[in-house]
């Protein structure tokens, strides 16, 4: 959605990016929307065609931020696996930090 919004910003656009195949999104768009996907879903089932494709259209620096992006809104679903997780207060906004001993924590 990020990239959609900051490409071109349209309701219509936008509508494209939430069609699982991307609808009419140009090529790099959908990449990014399968990758993302792919990572937040299945990443072991990232083919190496999807790979060479993506290297077709992203640079190896595009494609760390890419990943980077996507994996930093994931982080939840390390903490909830492991049992680590702090539970947000409904209505209210929480700072979220790390302690020293470099453990999630939620400041209120």
């Amino acid at each position: 959605m990020a990239v959609v919004k900051q490409q071109d910003g349209t309701a219509e656009a936008v509508e494209h990016a939430l069609q699982r195949d991307g609808g009419e999104l140009a090529a790099p768009q959908r990449l990014a929307l399968r990758l993302a996907d792919t990572l937040m879903t299945l990443p072991g089932e990232l083919d190496d065609a999807t790979v060479a494709e993506l290297r077709r259209h992203f640079t190896d620096e595009q494609l760390v931020e890419l990943t980077l992006k996507v994996q930093k809104f994931n982080i939840q679903k390390v903490l909830v696996a492991l049992d680590t997780h702090e539970w947000m207060t409904a209505g209210r906004l929480d700072e979220l930090a790390w302690n020293r001993d470099g453990a999630y924590t939620v400041a209120g």
